[in-house]
C-alpha cells in the first residue's frame, strides 16, 4: 500500500489532519497482517504453531543480529588494542624504538644561579566568603525550626 507520505508533492508534517489519517491507514494494514497470521495459527497443534512462527525468520535474524553486534564490539575493541601505543614504550607522549642508542650531545655548563627568593604565600580567595568557618550555635536552640523571621525584609 503506498501512502500519500510518499508522494513528493507533501511536505513532513505539512497537516496533523492528514498525518493521522495516514496512521489510521497504515495502523489498518497491520492489523489486517496480524490477523492474517493468527488465521494461519487456528486450528493447529502446537508443533505446527511452532513451525509457523520458525517459518517467519524471526530466530535466525535474532542470531544474526546477536552475531553482528557482537562481532561489532570485538573488532572496535581489537582495532584500539592491536594498533595502538605500548606503554612500556612510552616517553613523553611518543614510542621510541627499544634499540636505539640514546643521543650523546654534550651538555654545556651553565653559569650557577643566584638562589631564587620563596614565594610570598597569596591568600586562599575562599577566605573571604567564610568557607570552612565554623558558627558556633547554641545548644539549647533548634536551627532549623521556623521562628518566623523574614530574611527578606531588608531587600525591599
Amino acid at each position: 500500500m503506498k501512502s500519500k507520505a510518499d508522494s513528493p508533492s507533501r511536505s513532513t508534517l505539512a497537516s496533523t489532519k492528514a498525518d493521522l489519517r495516514e496512521l489510521k491507514g497504515n495502523s489498518r494494514a497491520t492489523v489486517q497482517e496480524l490477523q492474517a497470521f493468527l488465521r494461519e495459527l487456528k486450528g493447529k497443534s502446537p508443533q505446527e504453531m511452532l513451525g509457523v512462527v520458525a517459518s517467519s525468520q524471526l530466530i535466525r535474524a535474532l542470531l544474526l543480529s546477536t552475531g553482528l553486534v557482537f562481532g561489532g564490539i570485538l573488532l572496535f575493541t581489537a582495532i584500539p588494542f592491536f594498533f595502538g601505543k605500548d606503554p612500556a614504550n612510552m616517553e613523553s607522549g611518543f614510542a621510541t624504538r627499544p634499540n636505539a642508542p640514546a643521543p650523546t650531545a654534550p651538555v654545556p655548563e651553565t653559569p650557577p644561579q643566584p638562589p631564587t627568593p620563596a614565594p610570598v604565600p597569596t591568600p586562599d580567595p575562599l577566605s573571604n566568603l567564610g568557607v570552612g568557618e565554623e558558627l558556633p550555635a547554641p545548644p539549647t536552640e533548634n536551627p532549623l525550626e521556623n521562628k518566623g523571621d523574614d530574611f527578606l525584609k531588608d531587600l525591599e
